[in-house]
């Protein structure tokens, strides 16, 4: 049995990372938006963090002033504006991005995302939160999954030719059983079914009771370069839906493409 206790130590080593990235994390999302400032329940649908656990974080950041309130209302901002947009070409992607994932959340009510590829994994480059009371904020910005776990980024895995896509799952045939117990097979029948749509949907497996619609957007040599996506609850995703959102898709990665 003392195998398997867990230590105050070791709970605290824990904890103490845990929470310097919830802090970074509403850190960010305040910088990534204007002066007026966030509230504490805005804050909670942009992070997916509970309204106390912000509280307690906006206490910290506020002592270190790192955060301020923003007059007298219930809003906060960051005191220190994020840092520049650099030379990264990715930089400059997800900034044309942003206001054509601004505009599709709106129209369709649901999460948008917007994955690069990383290697063997993707890596979630910005989300926009639509206003449907229940949103499936499946992932968050700079977070890291296997290729091929989530619509926007089976899109990009499906785009590619077939040995790199075999030595993608054979390097993350570990971590797919993670995702809602995926196989390879599971996958493998995931990225054909994609390519015969041209878009993907990609359902009950990162997240329960979630199904996503994405798309890739690829260069002129036929690399993918990201990939875009919807997701919402199953129940708002019938198979009709599906395919008016993969045009909207479609739609708003021409639009992104023509600004590139």
């Amino acid at each position: 049995m003392a195998g398997h206790m867990v230590t105050k130590a070791s709970t605290d080593s824990a904890a103490g990372p845990r929470t310097l990235r919830r802090g970074l994390q509403i850190l960010q999302t305040l910088q990534e938006h204007d002066e007026n400032g966030l509230s504490v329940t805005e804050l909670s649908r942009l992070t997916g963090l509970q309204r106390p656990t912000i509280y307690r974080l906006l206490a910290a950041l506020t002592e270190a002033d790192f955060v301020h309130a923003v007059g007298r209302t219930r809003r906060y901002a960051s005191t220190r504006s994020a840092l520049p947009v650099n030379d990264n070409p990715r930089n400059h992607i997800v900034e044309l991005a942003k206001p054509l994932m601004r505009k599709l959340a709106e129209r369709v009510g649901d999460a948008v995302f917007l994955v690069m590829r990383d290697g063997n994994n993707s890596i979630t480059m910005w989300r926009e939160i639509g206003s449907y009371p229940i949103q499936i904020l499946a992932t968050y910005v700079n977070k890291s999954q296997p290729l091929g776990v989530g619509s926007a980024s089976m899109a990009i895995l499906a785009k590619l030719d077939d040995a790199s896509i075999d030595a993608i799952i054979e390097a993350n045939q570990d971590q797919l059983e993670h995702y809602g117990g995926m196989t390879q097979r599971e996958m493998r029948q995931l990225i054909a079914n994609t390519r015969t749509r041209g878009y993907s949907v990609v359902g009950n497996y990162a997240v329960r009771g979630a199904l996503g619609v994405g798309a890739a957007l690829c260069d002129a040599q036929g690399t993918p370069i990201l990939g875009l996506s919807v997701t919402a609850i199953t129940e708002r995703m019938p198979s009709r839906r599906q395919k008016e959102i993969a045009q909207m898709l479609e739609q708003t990665l021409a639009t992104l493409s023509k600004q590139l």
